[in-house]
């Protein structure tokens, strides 16, 4: 069973494809995806086919930073209701736990944990696709979502201690420090944006519980958040096992319980 993403994680494709010389209705079907994902925001598509689509346009585009761009103005509003919730929650810290429990709702190829040490947190993405692929495009738009989720609380001027690929560095990483700074580490043990923790207690000065609850309970009925919660760590198993990471107790992290 193939997993999927929102075809919302493609915004910004037909746009960058333009500025990139590529005619992105024709990418689409070529790579047999429907050509409503350019333009129904909820429509499902199969995660690799995303991936590959990414991949294809980069190598088209001899762009290492294709899916940056697609990502460099995302807004929470992007994330669907997803972004409503997120937009609510009284604190950082309380909008990241959220991302953690309801991603998949928006994606549920993707994966997100938060990782504590000491006065450090590490916010780690896995891209759950059959055969453990994990294509660098899709990756680093999905990372560089997160990191605009954090500006939006932090402000656009904030910089992370560091951010962390596991594919190997790309010819060129210029947009990537225009974007994340210079603390940029390729061929890594985890996909991870790493922060003080202090951070995470920034307010939300505008946040409203009662739109945050009505958020949440959109979300539940939308998808039905406990339908398919096997069927998440079956996924994850086939991820974690290879690298040794396996264990309930991160099995539990990813999926935002105890």
């Amino acid at each position: 069973m193939s997993t999927l993403l929102r075809a919302a994680t493609l915004t910004n494709f037909e746009q960058v494809a333009l500025e990139c010389g590529l005619d992105a209705l024709a990418l689409v079907k070529e790579m047999g995806l429907s050509p409503r994902c350019l333009t129904e925001p909820d429509l499902r598509l199969p995660a690799i086919g995303v991936g590959e689509l990414l991949e294809l346009a980069a190598q088209r585009a001899h762009e290492p930073s294709f899916g940056l761009r697609m990502a460099a103005s995302r807004r929470l509003s992007n994330l669907g209701p997803l972004g409503m919730l997120l937009r609510e929650q009284p604190t950082l810290r309380h909008a990241l736990e959220s991302l953690v429990t309801y991603l998949h709702t928006h994606a549920e190829a993707l994966s997100v944990s938060l990782v504590e040490k000491g006065d450090l947190v590490s916010i780690r993405e896995e891209l759950i696709i059959e055969g453990g692929v994990q294509p660098p495009q899709a990756i680093e738009m999905s990372m560089c979502t997160t990191f605009r989720v954090l500006q939006i609380f932090l402000g656009e001027r904030w910089q992370p201690r560091l951010v962390a690929f596991r594919h190997p560095e790309p010819e060129n990483t210029q947009t990537h420090q225009h974007l994340f700074g210079s603390r940029i580490a390729f061929s890594q043990e985890f996909n991870e944006i790493v922060c003080n923790a202090s951070d995470l207690a920034a307010p939300n000065l505008g946040a409203d519980p009662v739109m945050a609850q009505y958020s949440k309970r959109l979300l539940e009925q939308e998808v039905g958040i406990n339908a398919n919660m096997s069927e998440r760590v079956r996924r994850l198993i086939v991820v974690l096992l290879p690298r040794g990471h396996c264990r309930v107790e991160t099995v539990a992290r990813q999926l935002g319980v105890d």
